[in-house]
């Protein structure tokens, strides 16, 4: 159970790394356009409440919030495609499924394959019903199976 616990803090561990990594730098650059960029009368005017009036401010701000929300959109894509084991890239894209053999192998799917063997990942195609969640799969220890190697084969002390 504890195994489970650690591999789920693990995986959500890393997106939130992510995310606040990424908008920490968004944050940085707005500090920075806020620090150098200049009011048309600085020696009367503070830099605060330019967003509406001043048109290369808020074009600046515009595409930084695009940025942000670009920053999320490219860190749950990359998590998505990610073993929920061991934190690595999935590997090894797999076309599964025909439309014209729909019944006998199913909806076109593509397959994505843990490296080490831990799980697949199948990822639809084509959804017609509304978003569908990629399915995980989670396979057993890829070398405990394929070798006989485990803990039950370790001499005992």
């Amino acid at each position: 159970m504890w195994a489970a616990v650690q591999q789920n803090v693990r995986y959500w561990g890393l997106l939130v790394l992510k995310l606040v990594a990424g908008e920490s730098l968004v944050a940085a650059l707005l500090w920075w356009i806020n620090f150098f960029y200049r009011p048309r009368t600085p020696l009367l005017h503070v830099n605060l409440y330019q967003f509406g009036y001043d048109l290369g401010y808020t074009t600046a701000v515009g595409v930084l919030f695009l940025l942000a929300y670009l920053v999320i959109y490219f860190a749950l894509r990359d998590q998505q495609y990610r073993c929920r084991v061991c934190l690595r890239r999935m590997r090894m894209p797999v076309a599964r499924g025909s439309w014209s053999m729909m019944l006998q192998f199913g909806r076109p799917q593509m397959e994505y394959i843990c490296p080490y063997g831990h799980g697949k990942l199948d990822v639809a195609e084509l959804q017609i019903t509304g978003t569908q969640n990629p399915e995980w799969t989670k396979h057993g220890d890829l070398w405990e199976e394929l070798l006989g190697v485990g803990p039950k084969d370790e001499p005992k002390d």
